[in-house]
């Protein structure tokens, strides 16, 4: 698989997610925290989440559309989700048992996977 289109499906889950947190936040709250998870504060930082990983996931399908510079937006994803991976390690306590491997080992992947992908593309 060439590096472009990984960036392609990296970039599409990122915006499947992005979506998802932005309309469904208890939906997704309840996924990872349990039934208590459905706050109104939780839901706001879904959300911010979701605009987050919607906001980086276009960025870099529309550079790549246009033949632009993807680089900054793959490290900028990378940046993310190594810091999504630091939180969910943090908060493994908070996360569902079943929750804390899938969150933690996708942000970790997702942030090398980036990282890799940004010394591929623009070189």
């Amino acid at each position: 698989m060439e590096a472009r289109d990984l960036a392609v499906g990296l970039a599409g889950g990122r915006v499947a997610i992005g979506v998802v947190s932005l309309l469904a936040p208890g939906l997704v709250g309840r996924a990872m925290m349990g039934p208590d998870a459905d706050s109104g504060g939780t839901r706001l930082f879904l959300r911010v989440v979701g605009a987050r990983d919607l906001t980086l996931g276009i960025g870099v399908l529309a550079a790549l559309d246009r033949g632009a510079r993807v680089h900054g937006w793959l490290r900028a994803s990378a940046v993310a989700d190594g810091l999504d991976a630091a939180g969910s390690l943090l908060a493994r306590r908070q996360l569902r048992p079943t929750v804390f491997p899938a969150a933690a080992g996708a942000a970790t992947a997702g942030a090398l996977l980036s990282g890799w992908l940004a010394g591929q593309l623009d070189a």
